[in-house]
């Protein structure tokens, strides 16, 4: 039996840490924070960080990775598996905590000696996506591409018995940043680990059949499979009965009554690895037909609760009011956090409103010039109204079609010059002074327009404008989501392709995630599962 505790991120928007517990294992994944207040941490257990056997950390995002020195303070000797994409982010999210809570006057429960204490891992060389590796004796794990962030992963774990899928932050409708399928990646390592018979791993991509049955692919078609693996199965068999007949001749042997001819145990031998390779070429094309990847614990990201909008949806929303505010004259105040859905919709907004002028701040354009420096993490198909993601990328970085600001003097001069147009800044919560200072050009003209595109922590000044946009200026504050998380078809969907014997939703506030709970229940999305809504300080055995 394993227990699963929650410190944080179940029932909330924040702190996110899971603490997985056998007979013989403590794994955490992710250990964040939340911004409310004064930072709220994790409900750490002290006694439980010494003997951690390992931390997995999903992305960079401060609610998933800023605790983090907090269990090295706490004594934690062990490694932070991630990607290296996530490890080269956390610098600028430790300083932009450190600098947030020093400005507020919190103190920060651990030091920066503690952040530098951290050892990393990276997944990538450790293994390939797609593949099962073992993290410690006994512990082993897959991991895939969330589409969150450029670094996000998701995790998939087998220990004492038990496989447990953690999402992370998950997308499938990233214009920029390719997710990998979870039930693909679960399929795809499992073929990978039965497939002894051939040396070289058999693509996914080739092997990939598409069924009748909506929202479900059988990623393998048994005639593909067979003649791939009976290909390189063969190549491997001729290989070694060649290596054979080589070692027969290098001992002088004569073929005669007494010892077999080399081309008879070449033939002997290919035979019987034959019938091995249609032995495995059965159990592999069973295991690849099933619809459903069957796990024990699946820990999903359920975000947006029981938002049912596609990401279709969203765009045609933000491209509505910022119509509006332009076709008034009004300039629109756009907060973004300094890398993610901002470059997206940069991008989105160039295709959108061509003829708009466009004024991006230096840190947004620095976190472009940082997907541009990983292609791997973006999508190969055209996802992007401009092409494909990395040409979007390319164009944008040429400088043609937008304005870069980074001093309060180019700043004051593009107001200056410019009314009806879009204004791309950091801060997603509007509390550096930068967004403040913004705000205050904004805030006596109700022409313009404030436009809030994510997670709003309670008591952020992005917050309070929301709640009372009237006691701070005249301008328009509105919120309208551009997705970087699930909703509810999205989950729906995940589940589908999934077969968990526990799910629990996590991400959105605990009456949120009751509504979607219910809501899957009532819809027969799990019929023989659980579905949970928890608390930080909860508790599943499974």
């Amino acid at each position: 039996m394993i227990k699963l505790n929650v410190w944080g991120g179940a029932g909330e928007h924040g702190r996110s840490a899971y603490l997985l517990s056998g007979s013989r294992f403590h794994l955490l994944l992710d250990c964040g924070v939340k911004k409310e207040g004064t930072g709220q941490y994790p409900l750490i257990d002290p006694e439980i960080v010494p003997q951690l056997d390992a931390v997995f950390l999903s992305h960079a995002h401060e609610d998933h990775s800023v605790a983090i020195p907090l269990l090295y303070k706490m004594g934690y000797q062990g490694e932070v598996w991630t990607t290296r994409e996530t490890r080269e982010q956390l610098g600028t999210y430790f300083r932009a905590w450190r600098s947030n809570m020093e400005r507020a006057g919190h103190v920060i429960p651990y030091d920066k000696a503690d952040e530098q204490r951290i050892r990393y891992r990276f997944l990538e060389n450790e293994a390939e996506r797609g593949h099962w590796f073992e993290i410690i004796p006994g512990v082993a794990a897959v991991w895939g591409r969330s589409g969150h962030l450029a670094g996000s992963v998701w995790f998939g774990l087998e220990m004492e018995g038990k496989r447990v899928l953690y999402s992370g932050d998950y997308t499938s409708e990233s214009m920029l940043l390719q997710d990998d399928d979870v039930a693909d990646g679960f399929r795809r390592a499992d073929l990978n680990r039965h497939s002894r018979v051939w040396a070289v791993p058999v693509p996914i991509q080739s092997l990939q059949d598409m069924s009748n049955a909506p929202n479900v692919k059988t990623d393998v078609n048994s005639e593909q499979v067979s003649e791939l693996v009976m290909d390189q199965a063969m190549g491997r068999a001729l290989v070694d009965q060649s290596a054979y007949a080589q070692t027969l001749a290098a001992r002088g042997s004569t073929g005669s009554e007494t010892a077999p001819s080399s081309s008879a145990v070449i033939h002997s031998n290919i035979l019987t690895e034959q019938m091995h390779m249609r032995e495995s070429i059965e159990a592999l094309v069973s295991m690849s037909n099933s619809s459903q990847v069957k796990l024990d614990l699946a820990i999903v990201d359920a975000a947006y609760g029981t938002d049912q909008d596609t990401q279709a949806d969203k765009l045609h929303q933000l491209q509505s009011a910022i119509s509006s505010a332009i076709a008034r004259g009004g300039r629109v105040l756009l907060p973004m956090p300094a890398v993610g859905r901002g470059q997206e919709m940069i991008l989105w907004a160039q295709q959108c409103f061509q003829n708009i002028p466009i004024i991006v701040e230096q840190k947004l354009v620095d976190g472009m010039t940082q997907l541009h420096r990983v292609p791997y993490w973006l999508r190969k198909g055209e996802r992007t109204r401009g092409g494909l993601p990395a040409d979007s990328i390319d164009h944008f970085l040429s400088g043609e079609g937008w304005a870069k600001t980074s001093t309060e003097e180019e700043r004051l001069q593009l107001l200056e010059q410019h009314h009806a147009s879009l204004w791309f800044v950091p801060d997603g919560m509007m509390q550096s002074s930068l967004a403040r200072w913004y705000y205050e050009r904004w805030a006596s003209d109700e022409k313009n327009l404030i436009l809030l595109t994510g997670h709003v922590a309670a008591g952020t000044f992005a917050d309070e404008l929301l709640k009372n946009p009237e006691e701070y200026g005249e301008c328009e504050v509105r919120k309208l989501r551009y997705k970087v998380h699930q909703g509810w078809r999205d989950v729906e969907q995940m589940l589908g392709r999934i077969s968990a014997r526990h799910t629990v939703l996590v991400h959105t506030d605990l009456v949120e995630t009751e509504r979607l709970r219910q809501g899957l229940l009532d819809e027969g999305s799990s019929e023989e599962a659980d579905i949970y809504a928890l608390s930080p300080g909860d508790e599943l055995s499974f």
